[in-house]
């Protein structure tokens, strides 16, 4: 049984948490308006500068992966702060790095420390807080979470353009060091309320991956592919837009913020949206992404437009849908177990951030102009989604 919470605790934690989860995301999308700058002072090229979204989210999904399974068999407190401190490690290597190697290598360090924080800290959360605690927890975090990488352009760039490229890079430290104090400042509350280690949760995550494998990885490929076509535009962005169309960096941040409120209002909806399950709910709205990526890469490659005004359209109604389907599966994958939900959590991110690397990479290695290598990746990703989907069965 719960111990009863303060409202002060309660949210002291859920402050430090969502600190924790946002880490990742803002030390990736923070830079996303200087790749030019970058790949100019490492002698590099963009594609390099671009492929460090890449593999910093291999480097994160991995680490999300191991330490959500690894979480429930340790010290979950202790597991975080190393975490952190190899997070700010990374960052460190970034931000001295005189070379696009230290620059990539120190990408992968922040990587596998910004992935602990993520799993495990929604395992806390399951741990510690009431059901009504635990959504409202999480709803605040996931706003955070989907609102933070597109604020963190327009902080950068002007922190950037201020202060140098460098300093932002700083920054991000100071956020881990923030990350550091707030976990330190909550750990008396931690040790309170975190229940000791369970014995049965090896035989029943073995139990629940013997039963539901096959759905697992379904429903996780599905969804992953789709959050692959958001880092799709992360990635290939600064090139199809600022580029292309000679937009200055404020403005590009601000078309950014613009697709992250457009992922919100689809979130919202899917709240509002009771009448339908979040199986119906997913499948729906992964139909109509597939259906616009078909009619979007169409309309390209036949040059039909591929103009600023329907290519951010095109991106700001995806990011609509994918703020449906994204909480959609997240319901529908810890609906399989609720004794193993921090696996399924901590699964759940592996498949997402494994896509998020597919739609990062595919979008780079396509030698075609920006906007034809958006549409085509954008293209295969949902339609391999959708494929995948319709394979599933409600449980």
């Amino acid at each position: 049984m719960k111990h009863t919470m303060s409202r002060y605790a309660f949210y002291s934690l859920t402050v430090t948490f969502t600190i924790l989860s946002v880490l990742g995301q803002v030390s990736t999308s923070i830079y996303s308006p200087f790749f030019f700058d970058l790949a100019t002072m490492y002698g590099s090229q963009v594609s390099i500068i671009e492929q460090s979204v890449a593999v910093f989210l291999v480097a994160f999904s991995i680490s999300q992966l191991t330490s959500g399974i690894v979480c429930d068999y340790v010290n979950k407190q202790k597991f975080l702060f190393y975490g952190i401190i190899v997070f700010i490690a990374g960052t460190l290597m970034v931000a001295l790095a005189h070379d696009q190697a230290t620059f990539l290598t120190g990408r992968v360090v922040q990587g596998l420390g910004g992935g602990v924080g993520v799993s495990v800290s929604r395992g806390l959360s399951r741990q510690i807080f009431s059901e009504k605690q635990l959504n409202t927890s999480l709803s605040l975090i996931n706003i955070a979470f989907a609102i933070a990488p597109a604020i963190a352009p327009l902080v950068g760039t002007i922190i950037g353009e201020s202060l140098g490229i460098s300093a932002i890079f700083y920054f991000v430290l100071v956020m881990g060091l923030l990350a550091l104090f707030s976990l330190f400042s909550v750990s008396s509350i931690l040790s309170y309320f975190t229940p000791p280690v369970s014995d049965n949760v090896f035989s029943n995550t073995l139990v629940l991956i013997k039963s539901t494998i096959v759905k697992l990885v379904s429903v996780g490929m599905a969804s992953g592919l789709l959050y692959g076509i958001v880092f799709c535009f992360i990635t290939i962005a600064p090139s199809m837009v600022m580029q292309q169309f000679g937009l200055s960096k404020t403005l590009f941040s601000i078309y950014s913020l613009l697709a992250t409120l457009s992922f919100v209002a689809g979130s919202v909806l899917n709240i509002r949206l009771t009448s339908l399950s979040p199986f119906q709910k997913f499948r729906v709205s992964s139909f109509c992404l597939a259906t616009l990526s078909v009619l979007f890469a169409l309309s390209v490659l036949l040059s039909i437009e591929s103009g600023l005004i329907s290519i951010l359209a095109y991106c700001y109604i995806t990011f609509f849908f994918i703020g449906i389907a994204m909480p959609c599966s997240v319901t529908i994958m810890l609906g399989y177990s609720e004794t193993s939900a921090g696996f399924l959590a901590a699964l759940t991110g592996f498949f997402h951030l494994t896509g998020a690397a597919i739609g990062a990479y595919a979008v780079t290695l396509l030698t075609l102009e920006p906007t034809e290598a958006f549409s085509l990746a954008t293209c295969a990703l949902s339609i391999v989604s959708i494929a995948i989907c319709f394979t599933l069965k409600k449980h």
